[in-house]
């Protein structure tokens, strides 16, 4: 049985527990707190356990067993308030990526280190698909600590010669966040067409990014650990295809049936220009077709009236 240990049991930790479950995989997620109840999941053919508490602290319990890979899906603050503390926010991914290493290089020095970083964060905007030999150019704290940590995983790589790698994520949608995140413009355009509220848009909306469906980012981040293959150090995490946030408002209101109004905010300048990733390594490691975002809507807007707690849309 394949046996990961997850740290963080937020909206990416706990699509892969989740998904690892499914798959009929050993899972054991080490977060301080469980917002989606991982620990109340139905588990299918596999099995999750919740260990409460500190990712370093507590990941020795998780090593008691041979563990095929460690995947860290927290450290830090979402990219908005990492500005006003930029500090706190380095501190917080980078004595988690670091402690993590430490421990896995100590206790379990086969298993896999995953750390999702973020190729939006990472990346500089432009016209040309990014590809992992590009250069990062961070533009915000949450970008730079995320690029550290990518250094870092480089570091345990090449000096301790641990299999550690670093998945450059783009943005990942798929379930209807809390508005008080201030986080993911696919949930924050759900809430507009679900409240009937405006959607407050930034700039002229022709901005375009790489949205993933989180059926797909699991699917790639698990075929990854599960591939038995010796991995590249840094992969690309996407669909390959940039959509402006104009075309995330069309596809929320065609599969919802509303209007969607906009009003007019601040420009974030660090959400301009285009920007989307070259998929051509993932798709030499792992087979992969991610779904279009028009797909991925509709699939998210079924599942949000299938939602017992939700009022259907």
């Amino acid at each position: 049985m394949t046996r990961i240990t997850l740290i963080g049991a937020g909206f990416l930790g706990n699509a892969l527990a989740l998904g690892a479950a499914r798959r009929g995989w050993s899972t054991t997620v080490i977060s301080r707190s469980d917002p989606f109840a991982t620990k109340d999941a139905d588990p299918g053919p596999g099995e999750i356990r919740l260990l409460p508490g500190d990712g370093v602290e507590r990941l020795p319990e998780a090593l008691d067993q041979d563990v095929d890979a460690v995947v860290i899906a927290a450290g830090g603050r979402f990219p908005l308030p990492s500005a006003a503390a930029p500090a706190a926010d380095a501190i917080g991914t980078l004595s988690l990526v670091i402690g993590l290493c430490e421990t896995v290089r100590v206790l379990s020095p086969r298993s896999k280190i995953v750390f999702l970083s973020s190729a939006g964060a990472v990346y500089a905007a432009g016209y040309e698909l990014k590809r992992e030999s590009d250069p990062g150019e961070p533009t915000s704290p949450y970008g730079m600590s995320r690029r550290m940590g990518e250094e870092y995983m480089a570091y345990y790589r090449r000096v301790h010669g641990l299999s550690a790698h670093s998945l450059r994520c783009v943005n990942v949608y798929g379930r209807l966040l809390p508005q008080s995140r201030g986080q993911g413009v696919v949930s924050a355009a759900f809430w507009s067409a679900l409240t009937g509220k405006s959607f407050t848009l930034h700039g002229d909306g022709r901005q375009s990014r790489d949205f993933i469906h989180v059926d797909d980012f699991v699917t790639a981040t698990l075929d990854l650990i599960g591939s038995g293959r010796d991995l590249p150090g840094t992969i690309n995490v996407g669909t390959g295809v940039g959509s402006s946030i104009a075309d995330v408002l069309d596809a929320v209101r065609a599969a919802t049936g509303s209007t969607l109004s906009t009003t007019p905010g601040p420009n974030a300048h660090t959400d301009t220009g285009r920007l989307a990733v070259d998929l051509s390594l993932l798709r030499r490691t792992i087979d992969f077709a991610p779904m279009d975002l028009d797909a991925g809507i509709k699939l998210m807007a079924r599942e949000i009236t299938a939602d017992g707690s939700i009022e259907s849309l």
